[in-house]
């Protein structure tokens, strides 16, 4: 009798399954198409003005300033409204008829550096909330917290 020979099988390798994975991978693009916006959208959008951006330009003769809302911000919760210390409780009774006031609605907000970013947008929030259509924020060469300035 012949011996016959063992035909061995060539067996192909396991495919892996890739449908888990498909719906894995679309779920957590659907997820980053929904919070996108949330993300783009939010926060406190700034811009230098145009004369800020240009150098050596002559500035015009100082022209009467609309904004009648000017408040800076001090580290130990000082509050000085149009250059004058003001009592930060009774800012939300003033501030709407300030505005009133004003054409374009507008004020200015600036603060110290070691104002805490926390107080800074609450009182953007409130500017808004009185009426504010703006809220211009300046950045101040020298401040007028520091005692004897």
């Amino acid at each position: 009798m012949a011996r016959k020979k063992k035909e061995f099988e060539r067996k192909e390798a396991p495919r892996p399954n890739l449908g888990p994975f498909s719906d894995m991978t679309t779920s957590l693009l659907i997820m980053f198409m929904l919070t996108i916006p949330f993300i783009v959208e939010s926060g406190i959008y700034v811009s230098r003005s145009l004369a800020a951006k240009r150098r050596n330009v002559t500035m015009p003769k100082k022209q009467k300033s609309d904004i009648k809302v000017n408040i800076h911000i001090c580290p130990d919760g000082t509050i000085f409204l149009n250059e004058e210390p003001f009592d930060p409780n009774r800012l939300p009774d003033i501030i709407p008829k300030l505005l009133a006031r004003s054409v374009k609605k507008q004020a200015l907000l600036s603060a110290d550096n070691e104002v805490i970013y926390e107080n800074v947008i609450q009182m953007i929030d409130l500017l808004k909330e009185k009426g504010a259509s703006d809220v211009l924020i300046m950045k101040r060469k020298r401040s007028k917290c520091q005692t004897g300035g």
